[in-house]
């Protein structure tokens, strides 16, 4: 549809400049039919004015559309650079967090460990002691049943 009115506003252009070129020969008044020439040429002209307007009116429309889509595309650009950016910063975070969670859970098992192992050492040191202290204690109840005998 767009391309044949194209062709029939050029078409009517060119008949324009046709008309206009032949206006002013005396041989024109007769082949028009009794109608005054400059009467066919301005309604002629008019005719093409507005051709022109809404040409130019669907020309602008284009202009604008090409402005929002050329606009549409380079947020849609910006949009896919920040979201490159954030995705980046997001990795870069969940590698730094992941590190950080691997040397804390490290930490924390090795300060485990050494409870563990301070815990351990106090048991079996308690252990010794109580030995000793049954050991005492057994002593003591011989002395005193041999007290008591004697």
């Amino acid at each position: 549809m767009t391309k044949l009115f194209k062709i029939g506003s050029i078409a009517v252009l060119v008949l324009l400049v046709a008309l206009a070129a032949i206006a002013d020969r005396p041989a024109a008044k007769e082949w028009v039919g009794g109608m005054d020439l400059s009467l066919y040429l301005r309604l002629v002209a008019i005719l093409g004015l507005i051709i022109a307007v809404f040409r130019a009116w669907g020309y602008k429309r284009e202009v604008e559309a090409s402005q929002k889509y050329q606009r549409a595309q380079e947020v849609l650009t910006q949009a896919g650079i920040a979201a490159e950016r954030k995705q980046r910063t997001l990795d870069e975070l969940e590698q730094k967090l992941a590190a950080q969670y691997a040397r804390r859970e490290q930490d924390l098992s090795v300060a485990l460990d050494q409870a563990k192992a301070d815990y351990q050492s106090r048991l079996i040191a308690l252990k010794e002691q109580n030995m000793q202290l049954k050991e005492e204690a057994a002593k003591l109840m011989q002395e005193l049943k041999r007290k008591k005998q004697a």
